[in-house]
């Protein structure tokens, strides 16, 4: 009797999945599989019919080391919606009874008359056609005041176990929106990593029980495997480009790998905060405001990275220029600091120092007239933005290339079908750029664009070609206005 009503539990959650996904664009293909697994679980009782209000709840792998399997517990929920509706807050987002909690159980006892083992095969069929379904669902956008407002790291674990899985399941969609992405082995590679991180987070326990240590494991586990996923996802995308029979041109690639890694950096976003949220004790490194800095300093933030992009240049090749920085404040108690990401910010002003002091000295002829370029940092705000402006006098973009700059096709990622982590030179014996540490992959300005896109600022280049160029940042100082831009 229990393993009967077990299976009317399975499949009535798998009937709620074909009924919303008829409802969906991409429903056909999904439809077929969940219809599949609906006759499975209706295969040994053909009296199953539907019970209203009970949902599923749980999906926990057996830990059987010669039979892996999962226990699908049911319960009664009241809740009137699966996922967070556009607008709802962490706070919302707490009082609400999630549809699906993973919890650990062991069969015994009294849950184990809420437990049947599932088949590991069947368990990834309905991973599979659940990350389909979850894909279709709209992204919850964060804001800077919510992070600020929300620093108990088990209400930030509870909100990004539901969320952390959407912006997977989205970069797992797009990758196979790619028609021929199968051919692709950097594709492949980047939809198998995705694939083995929804499968970690939604199977990970989370509980009052065992507390944060199990999902904070997952949550560097998840972070240390993506490091090198903008190097595998701009290698793909070229070799996806440059061998598809369709008629896609360069903006769709530079549109698709925008939206995928504004996902990535939201998902990134969320997995940093947790991590370094989170006790020491459960893993993580106790800061109580999380990887945000309420009292960010841009001035020190610029002079850092300006320092670690000039140990860069002196080392690859040989000198640095000289740089200043300068400040200046309308109206502001505290002119230059302000809620905000350093890590984020750091990012950016590295890669921008990069281009110019690298470009400086390549320009100049020798000592005299590196001395005679210096690169000029300005850092100017007021009580709603703060503006950084780093001029340079290398000699500027030519016209003609201007917009290339901003594509991930042009660049040593872009340039040909194998990118290596080398120490000086410029190619490698198949005369194919190699990506260095003061060069990267050639999209350090695309992904620095979309880190100041992240939390609503813009990144400006200006060029004047025999001159220099001018690349100005400009970051909401407002918390309510910093909020997350992601793929619509």
């Amino acid at each position: 009797a229990i393993l009967a009503q077990a299976q009317v539990n399975l499949a009535t959650f798998i009937a709620a999945r074909i009924r919303a996904l008829t409802r969906t664009m991409r429903g056909r293909a999904v439809f077929r599989s969940a219809r599949n697994l609906f006759q499975q679980c209706h295969r040994h009782d053909a009296s199953a019919r539907y019970l209203p209000g009970t949902t599923a709840e749980c999906l926990e792998r057996r830990p059987w080391s010669c039979a892996p399997s999962v226990l699908f517990t049911t319960r009664r929920c009241s809740s009137h919606s699966k996922w967070l509706r556009p607008g709802d807050s962490m706070d919302a987002m707490d009082r609400m009874a999630t549809d699906q909690r993973l919890v650990t159980g062991d069969g015994k006892g009294a849950d184990a008359e809420r437990m049947v083992p599932v088949p590991d095969s069947l368990l990834e069929q309905l991973l599979q056609t659940e990350a389909a379904y979850v894909a279709s669902s709209q992204v919850r956008a964060v804001s800077m005041h919510e992070i600020l407002d929300t620093m108990q790291a088990h209400r930030v674990a509870k909100f990004i176990h539901m969320e952390l899985p959407k912006r997977i399941a989205v970069r797992m969609s797009m990758i196979e929106s790619l028609v021929g992405w199968q051919m692709v082995p950097e594709l492949v590679q980047s939809h198998e990593n995705l694939s083995w991180w929804y499968r970690d987070v939604r199977l990970v326990r989370r509980n009052r029980e065992v507390g944060l240590k199990e999902f904070i494991a997952v949550m560097k586990k998840v972070k240390r495997q993506g490091d090198g996923m903008v190097g595998l996802g701009v290698l793909g995308m070229h070799k996806w480009y440059s061998s598809s029979n369709t008629d896609h041109t360069h903006e769709f690639v530079n549109k698709w790998l925008d939206d995928y890694f504004m996902i990535r950096i939201g998902s990134n976003m969320l997995v940093d905060h947790c991590i370094v949220l989170a006790s020491v004790e459960d893993g993580g490194l106790g800061h109580p405001t999380g990887i945000v800095n309420t009292n960010c300093d841009i001035v020190r933030i610029c002079e850092q990275a300006a320092q670690y992009a000039k140990a860069l240049c002196e080392a690859q090749l040989g000198r640095s220029p000289v740089y200043s920085i300068e400040t200046s404040a309308w109206d502001s108690p505290a002119p230059h600091e302000f809620s905000y990401i350093p890590s984020y910010l750091r990012y950016i002003m590295v890669e921008l120092f990069k281009n110019s002091f690298k470009a400086t000295v390549e320009r100049s002829t020798d000592d005299a007239n590196l001395r005679a370029r210096p690169v000029r940092i300005l850092v100017s705000s007021d009580s709603m933005h703060c503006g950084i402006r780093v001029s340079d006098q290398a000699g500027g973009i030519p016209f003609d290339v201007g917009k290339r700059i901003w594509s991930y096709l042009y660049g040593a990622a872009g340039a040909a079908g194998s990118v290596k982590l080398g120490r000086g030179g410029e190619n490698n014996s198949d005369g194919v750029p190699i990506a260095t540490p003061l060069a990267g992959w050639g999209v350090g300005l695309p992904i620095s664009r979309l880190h100041a896109r992240y939390l609503g600022g813009t990144l400006i280049l200006c060029s004047y070609p025999g001159m220099g160029t001018d690349v100005s940042l400009f970051l909401p100082t407002i918390s309510r206005n910093q909020v997350e831009v992601l793929k619509k």
